[in-house]
């Protein structure tokens, strides 16, 4: 990954590399890792095929650069909009809408997600991987110190949360079918699979009914 590339993209949202890594992101979460390509990234950023390898040098760099902003985005957007609760239940309900409502904001996160998933190449993995532990940690540490008194394997049920969330999220067709909608543009189908979604966290934070 390119640090400065990175670090112009985050100071200017709409020079070129910053307009780069967005094509990319795009790509990648249309195309997987191994189908995208740098071309195809050009011509959406609407810059030279120069511009993409002088700024970020190759395919793999942008890969990292993507989920590298993605991490920084998911933490602060959270951090951002958790709200203090008073009980579990309100506690678990606040973790539930913030990473939801993440997720809906951003589709892309569910998908480069999914695409990380199903595409286990050595390449790329060690970073997307290391990536996906620094926000683990992070989720780990909210839950710790939103719900101390919680009697549960903390690591296990960020782990069984964070992939319901993202099963959910990448199924459109089930959204269809069994929610009426796409969650993504459908208010009643985003707030079936709210609800759900936090009668789920409920058992798993042993939330009492």
């Amino acid at each position: 990954m390119r640090q400065e590339a990175l670090d112009k993209a985050r100071e200017d949202p709409r020079g070129t590399p910053a307009r780069i890594l967005d094509a990319a992101e795009d790509v990648f979460a249309e195309q997987g890792y191994g189908a995208a390509s740098t071309r195809e990234m050009a011509r959406r950023a609407g810059v030279p095929f120069g511009a993409l390898h002088y700024h970020w040098g190759s395919k793999q760099h942008l890969w990292e650069a993507v989920f590298k902003r993605l991490g920084e985005r998911t933490r602060e957007t959270i951090m951002r909009n958790l709200r203090p609760g008073t009980t579990r239940r309100e506690l678990s309900d606040n973790l539930v809408d913030s990473f939801l409502d993440l997720l809906v904001a951003h589709p892309n996160t569910t998908r480069l997600a999914h695409r990380m998933c199903l595409e286990r190449r050595e390449l790329h993995l060690k970073s997307v991987r290391e990536m996906f532990g620094e926000l683990a940690r992070f989720g780990i540490g909210v839950i710790r110190d939103t719900m101390p008194d919680v009697q549960i394997d903390v690591p296990a049920a960020i782990f069984v949360i964070a992939n319901a969330f993202i099963a959910s999220l990448a199924d459109v067709d089930g959204q269809e079918d069994l929610l009426g909608g796409s969650v993504y543009t459908s208010r009643p189908a985003r707030e079936r699979l709210r609800a759900e979604l936090k009668r789920f966290a409920y058992r798993v934070f042993n939330v009492a009914d």
